[in-house]
Order: C-alpha cells, then structure tokens, then sequence
C-alpha cells in the first residue's frame, strides 16, 4: 500500500501533460499532488519554507532562463527530497543519472510514461513496492525426532554472517 502521507508536485506549462501525470500517480495510489504551471510558482512554493515535497515532476521546458541549472536547484533546496526532470520536448529514448547523495535526482529525455512513475515511486516510496509480510525463521530440526510437531529446535552453530543474510539481518560478529 502506498505512503499516503507523500507530498508530490507536478510542474509542466502543459495541463494536458499535468493532468495525465496526475492521472498514473493516483492510479499508484497518491493522491497529495499539487499541480503548477510555471517555474516562478515553484520557486514560490519552494522558497515559503513551510512544507517539504517528497517528489518534484518537472518539465525541462519550465526553466527558459540558461542562468538557472534545475539538477543544481532542486540538488540544493531542502524542501525538495527527490526529483525527477523529464525533457518533454524530445523524443529520444530514456536516459537515467541519479546523483550520489541520499536524494534522487533521475532524469528523462521524455515524458514519463506509467512504468518510468511506478519504477520513481518505488525508490522514493520503498514500502508501497514490497508486500508486508513476515520475515521467514530458520531452524535446525533434529532428524532423529519421528513426529515434526515434536521436533526439538537446536542452536544453528555455523557461520553468523551466512545466518545474519538468510533472515535479513546484518551479522554481528
């Protein structure tokens, strides 16, 4: 299930491109979208200081002025977690580039479809992609026990680290 706690913003000048965008995020299950239509609302939204965006949409096209870099305007204002910068007017095929820090920056060379969204909310929403299940236990059983529901458990005396991967664990040495 997804984090419905999520704030997302999509900025295109297209309303058409935000309307479809915002249709693939609800189908994901988010529904805090706020949609802009200017570089200038963003930067209003962003510079108020009030609330942190979990994921900032944005078009290429948004940023007219070459004085301004997007990847270095987004990398450095916090209220931006992570971003993902698609170019709307080309048509070429995909090209991903994260940035090494905590945040995501990908970016696109197109609009992004549902796949290249479901793929970005799973980085930036890890939980919703995984079912929540419960981890599985490992034991030794005694094979010299006859009924199963008898079995005595017996300390697994091998390997920590091996132990510590098979239930997910880090090992503690």
């Amino acid at each position: 299930m997804s984090n419905k706690a999520l704030r997302l913003l999509i900025a295109d000048a297209d309303l058409l491109q935000r309307i479809k965008l915002e249709k693939m995020l609800n189908q994901l299950g988010y529904h805090r979208i706020a949609p802009l239509s200017s570089f200038d609302e963003l930067q209003a939204l962003t510079r108020s200081g009030c609330v942190a965006f979990d994921l900032l949409i944005i078009n290429t096209a948004l940023v007219r002025s070459r004085q301004v870099n997007l990847l270095k305007y987004c990398h450095d204002n916090p209220l931006i977690r992570h971003t993902l910068i698609y170019d709307g007017q080309c048509a070429q095929s995909s090209v991903v580039s994260v940035s090494v820090s905590q945040t995501l920056h990908l970016s696109l060379s197109q609009s992004p479809d549902f796949n290249s969204l479901r793929r970005c909310m799973e980085i930036v929403d890890p939980l919703h992609s995984l079912p929540t299940v419960e981890r599985p236990m490992l034991r030794a059983v005694d094979s010299r026990v006859a009924a199963p529901s008898t079995a005595a458990r017996s300390v697994y005396l091998g390997d920590p680290a091996v132990m510590a991967c098979a239930v997910g664990l880090s090992p503690k040495r």
